[in-house]
């Protein structure tokens, strides 16, 4: 009889996670002392929140009736510059616009306390769903505090749909409808819903993304959808996006300094392949073939695949499937292959840190990362395994 050893990646991964903690809380307080007295200077880059300020201006703009300047780039960045006197670089609107009904109370607040709100909503959404103290110390929860983003918010919002699913299929159709306040995000949705054949909940969805239009149409205009249409969506896929930041093939290649017409064509089969994954995973689900759990970490993982626009606060999607990985593994140092394994789930995890750490070089291939990823619990999900649990008994 073989004997059971701790496993001992969760240890290193407890060590990293503290460590990243630690440096993430340090780097924040640094810039929150030295960004309160220079945020509002010209030219200075101490901005506490950094992305933060584009979700506070466009509510800010959208309280004073601005309407029109949230999907022009130029008057957008003009606007920032005003509130906060420094050059706004690449930011801009690009979000559709009833995401204006999330961030519009933030106008009603001061910059610093409308930030602290957002992380505390943030922290509370996320973890309330996730329910894994462990996903507290991911790199890309502390992405998103740092920079006060979006990732905790949707991710709760699409973790929330995957527990929901079964049990209450509407409301998880509600939740997949708040995705789309990050379209990118929600592209393998459909393709899941439609193969596992969850009707309620692509009604759900279909009925929550609906009402969210219209609602947003009454309340700002239908020019505003058409300047997101028109203006807006095309302005972003011509932006040359920072390199450690960015987790898709598509900017990876965009990094490497190719042109956009083939940034697309190393994107394309990256994509194909992340629509094929899903289709199948929940074609064998609803079969019973396949458990919840490996077709969710299938299609968590094939979500930051296939989507061009994929930024390291996003991973938060990726965050649940790599602890259920590791959690479940027993990692046997006679198996070369059991070791490179071990190392691309640590890989991902360390994924949103790696590009500040070792420059956007790397980040250049994160997708290839990713889709090993991918790959394992397809793999795993194939022999009739868990797909993430499974991992711990082959």
């Amino acid at each position: 009889m073989r004997r059971d050893r701790r496993n001992p990646v969760l240890p290193v991964l407890a060590w990293v996670g503290n460590v990243a903690f630690l440096a993430a809380i340090g780097s924040y307080l640094f810039d929150y002392v030295q960004g309160i007295d220079g945020m509002f200077e010209a030219g200075t880059d101490n901005i506490v929140g950094r992305d933060f300020t584009v979700f506070w201006s466009g509510a800010v703009l959208t309280a004073a009736g601005r309407l029109a300047e949230l999907y022009d780039p130029v008057a957008f960045q003009a606007a920032m510059g005003g509130l906060f006197a420094y050059d706004a670089l690449y930011y801009t609107w690009t979000h559709p616009p009833h995401a204006l009904f999330a961030v519009f109370p933030l106008a009603a607040l001061p910059y610093l306390w409308a930030l602290a709100a957002w992380s505390l909503a943030g922290v509370a959404a996320y973890t309330t769903v996730i329910r894994k103290p462990a996903a507290l110390c991911a790199p890309a929860t502390f992405m998103c505090l740092l920079i006060g983003q979006t990732g905790l918010l949707v991710g709760a919002a699409y973790l929330g749909a995957l527990a929901l699913l079964r049990r209450r299929p509407m409301l998880a159709g509600v939740c997949i409808g708040l995705v789309s306040v990050k379209p990118h995000l929600g592209v393998l949705i459909p393709v899941a819903l439609l193969a596992a054949r969850a009707w309620r909940a692509f009604a759900g969805a279909a009925l929550t993304v609906l009402a969210a239009v219209l609602l947003s149409a009454l309340a700002f205009g239908w020019e505003a959808w058409r300047a997101w249409l028109v203006d807006a969506l095309p302005h972003q896929a011509s932006l040359s996006l920072p390199g450690s930041l960015t987790v898709s093939a598509f900017s990876g290649a965009r990094t490497a300094g190719w042109p956009t017409w083939a940034a697309w064509l190393v994107q394309t089969p990256f994509t194909v392949l992340a629509v094929l994954a899903t289709w199948w995973t929940f074609s064998r689900l609803r079969r019973g073939l396949v458990s919840e759990t490996s077709a969710f970490g299938v299609l968590l993982l094939a979500t930051t695949v296939a989507t061009p626009y994929l930024f390291v606060y996003d991973l938060t999607l990726a965050s649940p499937v790599v602890l259920a990985a590791l959690a479940a593994w027993r990692c046997r140092a006679e198996k070369l292959r059991d070791l490179g394994e071990c190392a691309v789930w640590l890989v991902v995890w360390m994924l949103p840190v790696l590009g500040m750490i070792i420059g956007s070089g790397f980040m250049a291939f994160s997708s290839v990362v990713l889709l090993a990823a991918l790959l394992l619990v397809l793999r795993s999900a194939a022999r009739g395994g868990d797909g993430i649990r499974a991992q711990a008994t082959q």
